[in-house]
């Protein structure tokens, strides 16, 4: 299913499935690259929709979270941060192999800081962070 709004308006929100290595979906995000990143009800049914078609089967999965051009604007916006890890967390977790968190910087830091208190502990520990997206064996072929 794709989402009404991005078919409306391509590049509303930042989730895109990039490959599929070894049986395992990677998708990647990157929110300066999302014109709606303050649309909360739009980017929630979007994640959603495309999890639940593509691993809502079981089917593992890599989170590439790409940081670059991250500002204090994405960072006002920690609610859909917030209900993204609730999603993830409540149907999603057991099959995801990791969260790669690329071009990170003082202020994604800061952010991870402020998110890790509604994160599980299983979820804290699948996320990994790179430099480049670019150098990482994650990434298909």
């Amino acid at each position: 299913m794709r989402c009404p709004v991005c078919e409306a308006d391509p590049g509303s929100h930042s989730l895109r499935e990039i490959g599929v290595r070894d049986g395992t979906v990677i998708f990647y995000t990157c929110p300066a690259d999302a014109k709606r990143y303050n649309d909360y009800e739009g980017i929630m049914r979007h994640y959603e929709d495309t999890f639940e078609e593509r691993i809502g089967d079981g089917t593992p999965w890599i989170w590439v979270f790409d940081c670059k051009d991250f500002t204090l604007k994405h960072l006002v916006e920690i609610n859909v941060s917030i209900g993204i890890i609730s999603l993830i967390t409540s149907r999603f977790l057991d099959n995801l192999e990791k969260v790669v968190v690329v071009n990170p910087y003082w202020i994604v830091e800061f952010t991870m800081n402020l998110l890790r208190s509604f994160m599980s502990e299983e979820l804290r520990l699948k996320i990994q962070v790179a430099s480049t997206p670019e150098n990482e064996s994650y990434l298909p072929a």
